[in-house]
Formats: structure tokens, sequence, C-alpha cells
């Protein structure tokens, strides 16, 4: 070996026993050169398994940006924030939402952020919805929401212009939402699959509408994780559907509102209207003399909405997604304290994440059960 290339070698070899980076050199022509530091890595984005580790979250569908609570919400103790993404409203269009996650995510007590959308149905105020547009113009809007939700309307959703509205690479939600740098998604009206208006546009159209339901979240869920493996998907409701092999394989988490109380679409009353607790009470002369006036109002003008449904028969889905490995989230609507404090201890006694609120879901609410 010729004496220049061993004095070359001796002088690594001595560097690295050293493990001094500030000594780190590049020898080019015998002149040494000073190699830079590598620049900092970037945060590692939230992994899959962090969901399992959220103790409290946060559910937030405020459409107005309102500077306060979102301030409130960077400096909270929350784990997991649900959020509207905002500038899918039309009045709000321009607002920037990464600003906000980026603040979520670099808060002293740093947080998961997931946005909420409703795959199962249209909504009038999104800018995706255009002048004409209505029940059967475009054929997929099937009909109007079942439970007073103005605006809202539930759609054939295997029908491949409302999938682009999402998925197309260049402007669909998704990307925007993986832009703004959201960790997942929290899926609104996966029930859609047992909405009769639109199990009479899958027999149609001869599609099976749980089928074509689980296939749109898988398709979604792919979208998202193509581009980070992390990607984070939460299903709300719908329960029943942890008996689908394929629905519980492709989501990280259930949600379910209402459990033990709700309220009514129009914020009136905003909570406080407790559900039977087992089958046997939800025609029971004794549950509906429980109800206050409004929301025995409540329980007439909607027959098929959730104070016709029973907690027992929630409890028994959100255990079989427990046994299947899934992190379930509670939404109950109360402002009594009373009823939010038992909400919390039951739901925690469950082994569930609890969250309570009022129906509108736009307020700040603090921790309530630490």
């Amino acid at each position: 070996m010729r004496q220049p290339q061993l004095i070359l070698l001796l002088l690594l070899w001595t560097m690295a026993a050293c493990g001094r980076a500030d000594a780190e050199m590049d020898i080019v022509n015998d002149e040494e050169t000073a190699v830079p530091s590598p620049p900092a890595a970037p945060a590692s984005p939230p992994s899959r398994t962090d969901l399992e580790d959220v103790e409290h979250w946060f559910y937030y569908l405020g459409f107005e940006p309102d500077g306060k609570i979102l301030e409130k919400i960077a400096a909270s103790e929350y784990d997991l924030v649900v959020m509207e993404p905002i500038f899918t409203d039309k009045e709000n269009a321009e607002f920037s939402i990464a600003d906000s996650v980026d603040a979520f995510h670099n808060a002293a007590h740093p947080k998961l952020v997931v946005a909420y959308i409703d795959i199962g149905q249209a909504e009038d105020w999104r800018t995706y919805w255009q002048k004409g547009w209505g029940i059967g113009d475009p054929e997929w809007i099937v009909a109007a929401d079942p439970d007073g939700w103005e605006g809202n309307y539930p759609v054939a959703y295997w029908d491949e212009e409302w999938q682009e509205i999402w998925l197309n690479p260049q402007d669909g939600y998704m990307q925007l939402l993986l832009d703004s740098g959201f960790d997942g998604i929290y899926l609104d009206w996966v029930e859609a699959y047992s909405d009769e208006n639109v199990l009479d546009a899958a027999d149609e159209a001869d599609v099976d509408a749980e089928e074509e339901m689980v296939e749109w979240v898988e398709k979604l869920a792919a979208y998202g994780r193509s581009q980070n493996p992390n990607f984070i998907v939460i299903g709300q409701n719908a329960a029943e559907l942890v008996e689908n092999e394929r629905y519980t394989a492709v989501i990280d988490g259930l949600a379910q509102e209402q459990t033990w109380f709700d309220g009514a679409a129009d914020n009136t009353p905003p909570g406080d209207c407790p559900l039977p607790r087992t089958e046997t009470d939800i025609e029971s002369d004794e549950h509906y003399d429980l109800l206050s006036p409004l929301c025995q109002q409540l329980y007439d003008d909607f027959p098929d909405s959730t104070l016709h449904v029973s907690s027992e028969s929630y409890l028994y889905y959100l255990t079989l997604a427990q046994e299947e490995g899934l992190p379930v989230l509670t939404i109950d609507y109360a402002k009594q304290t009373d009823n939010t404090a038992w909400i919390y201890a039951q739901s925690r006694q469950h082994g569930f994440i609890p969250f309570v609120s009022e129906r509108a879901l736009d307020v700040w609410q603090d921790v309530q059960d630490d």
C-alpha cells in the first residue's frame, strides 16, 4: 500500500474512534473542508398505535373559524381532536386549516388531528355543491335527511361522480386533507347503507349497499395510507358493522353517538334526552314519561330516531368492537351536570373514551372527568 493511502486510512480511523462529529472532515485535493451538520430530522407522524393511547378527546364541528376556541384546543390536554376541516365550507373556502393542524401537532401537549367528513350524505354548503342540485339531480342524491338535518342528503355513495369528489388526486377532498396535515379521517354517515332510500337506490343499481359501503371506506383508507402509512380511519355510528370482518380490518377505531343521551338536529333541545336503557324500555310509558316535553316532541316527530333505540343494543356492538381490538369513542349530548358526570363514569366503566357536549358540537368544552 502506498504511504499516502495509509496515512489517509489512519486519519479516518482516528476520527471514527473519537466519535467527534464536529471534527468530521472531507479531504479533497489535500485540503480539509468541514462537513456541515445534517438538518434536524422532521417530527415523525403519529403512529396508528397512538390512537390506542388516547384518553381524552375533543369533537369540534364549528364551521366559522373561532380563533379563541382554536387557541384553547391547542393549549388543552386533549390527546385527539376531531374537527370540521372548515375550508370545505363555501363561506370559508380560503381558511388555512393547515395552520391550526400544525399548531395542534406542535402544542405543549401534541394532538392527533382527524378530519370530520360525511361520506354517506351530500351537504349543500360544501364547495362541491353546484347550483341546481337537489334530490334526483344528480341522480346519486337520493333523499333528504331522515332525522331533520337541513341541507343533508343521503347519496348513492358507490356512484363514480360522488367518489371522484373525494378521490380526485388534483383537487379531491382527500388530497386537500392530506396536504393540510391531517392525521386521518372521521367518517360520518357510514349508516347510509341502512337508509331505506339508499337501499332502494342500491336495489335499482343491483348492488349490495353494505358491501359497497365497506368498499367505499376501504378506498378512502387506501388513498390516505398510500401517502401516510399511519393514516387513521375512525368510523362513526353503524356499530353493527363490526360484524363485518372487512370493515373491522380497515378502521382503526369506532365512535358511537348518543349511547346514553341525545339532542335534536336543530339543537333544541341541545341534549339531555335519555335513550331507553333496554330493549323492553323502548316503547314503554315509563320511559316516555321520563322525557322532557322537548324530548317527547323529538321522540314523537322522529319515530325512527335514536330515541327509539336502546343503550343496551349499542353496548352490545361496542363491546364486540372492543373484542376486535378497536378503541371505542363515545359521544353523548347533555348539559346537565349530573347527566354529564354519569355519562363519563359509565363510558369509562366500559373501557370507552367519552366526550360529552351539546348537539351542535360547536362550543368549547374542558375535559370533564379528570
